[in-house]
């Protein structure tokens, strides 16, 4: 449990309650899993708890989140998030509960930047994805080595003209493993790692968008499966603020691209798993889709995606500075 949170019993066997900045949270457990009460969290960050048939929202002026009970898909803010847990409603005691860790891991973070580590964002390692005779996702006419190598040299050079020192795990077509691209972040300690890729799915080639994925919190499931994993893994130390740069991140590429949302998402991607800061992976669109492949191949939707990745690097440094 966080150190800002001091965990008590009161009266109750199976009712329990944490203190957060003086104000109580209460939780229950369920399958052996806290869950939290939405009306405490509501109540935590001034918010209105509105409820609705199949689920409930949190509402204030600055920000909506909306859970589907039973369903590990919310949307915060009109980006969509897969949480590790379902919501669900308690009829006994008529109110919604949110997992612990959703709430302390995802949520919190998201929309109280108090809660982050403070830091100076100096560095940020740039890697972009495959290289070499590891060409990655293959479209009609693009190759996603290719593809993300032009945006990550868009972007150093962006991210230099605001400021931050910038390093590569690739400048050209080489291919380093992941293990020497984790082992490059270990040697050259950046503040912030960004893998950057392309995307493929579905023989139809209709799937489209962007999303950003961070790393699995220890105990729990990734956004694609449903099995915990309770190792805990180097880059689990930034549970928090992988959330949060991510949210930052997505925002960005949905305004500066408009691309269709496929959400902030959870893995244990291997440079993630070993990442000694906080780290994301971002795919940037779909080579199997023909009208994303036509814009990823274009000089200038890799410059707005590039502006979309430094914009988002930028507004997380604020967010800790």
């Amino acid at each position: 449990m966080r150190v800002f949170i001091i965990c008590f019993l009161i009266t109750l066997m199976t009712f329990s309650a944490f203190r957060v900045d003086a104000q109580f949270i209460r939780f229950t457990k369920k399958r052996g899993k806290r869950f939290v009460y939405l009306v405490d969290v509501a109540r935590y960050y001034g918010m209105k708890l509105v409820r609705k048939k199949k689920g409930c929202e949190l509402v204030s002026h600055y920000s909506r989140i909306m859970f589907k009970y039973n369903s590990r898909k919310a949307v915060f803010n009109g980006i969509k998030l897969t949480f590790s847990h379902s919501p669900y409603f308690n009829k006994e005691k008529n109110m919604p509960l949110l997992s612990e860790h959703d709430f302390l891991l995802f949520l919190d973070p998201m929309l109280r930047k108090s809660s982050l580590s403070r830091a100076r964002i100096r560095s940020v390692m740039l890697d972009p994805g495959h290289g070499a005779k590891d060409t990655g996702a293959i479209g009609h006419r693009y190759r996603e080595k290719d593809i993300v190598l032009k945006i990550a040299l868009k972007l150093r050079v962006k991210l230099r003209q605001m400021g931050f020192r910038v390093l590569m795990t690739r400048t050209g077509d080489s291919f380093p493993s992941l293990h020497d691209r984790t082992e490059l972040c270990k040697k050259y300690k950046p503040d912030l790692f960004i893998s950057i890729h392309c995307n493929s799915g579905g023989s139809s080639g209709k799937a489209r968008g962007v999303e950003t994925y961070c790393m699995t919190p220890a105990g729990e499931s990734s956004t694609a499966d449903n099995k915990p994993s309770y190792k805990v893994e180097e880059g689990n130390k930034f549970d928090k603020s992988n959330a949060r740069l991510a949210l930052e991140v997505q925002r960005m590429m949905l305004a500066y691209t408009g691309a269709k949302d496929r959400g902030i998402r959870r893995a244990r991607f291997f440079v993630l798993k070993h990442a000694t800061c906080p780290a994301i992976l971002v795919e940037t669109g779909f080579l199997s889709n023909e009208f994303e492949e036509s814009l990823l191949g274009a000089a200038s939707y890799q410059n707005r995606i590039a502006s979309a990745l430094a914009e988002g690097v930028r507004r997380y440094a604020q967010a800790v500075k």
